[in-house]
């Protein structure tokens, strides 16, 4: 399933280890981190994990949480959530073709 994947973590250390390389969508909504990454960087299994012109949404499975909850954390306090902690996170991905982005969205709850 998707939300194991090791494509996801890739990108978001490629996001944290580059922010300058990617665009940061002012935030609307408090728990969610919105992300544009150009969609000349690799990405494995991007057919799977980034779908070009149609969202994939993944509910992050308790494992995933466990063994990148730091990385996760990271993306937690660019939130405006003023919840000292989150239980559930929802990745939803798409490829942007007009734009050549890829689309990462980052739902804390």
């Amino acid at each position: 399933m998707a939300s194991n994947s090791d494509s996801i973590y890739n990108v978001l250390t490629y996001v944290k280890r580059h922010p300058d390389r990617v665009i940061f969508k002012p935030q609307e909504f408090t728990n969610v981190v919105t992300i544009g990454i150009p969609d000349t960087v690799k990405v494995a299994n991007q057919d799977i994990y980034f779908p070009s012109d149609r969202l994939s949404v993944n509910l992050m499975t308790d494992d995933f949480l466990g063994e990148y909850g730091d990385l996760l954390d990271h993306f937690y306090e660019l939130t405006k959530q003023t919840k000292p902690d989150y239980r559930d996170v929802w990745i939803t991905t798409s490829h942007l073709k007009k734009e050549h982005l890829f689309l990462l969205d980052l739902s804390f709850e």
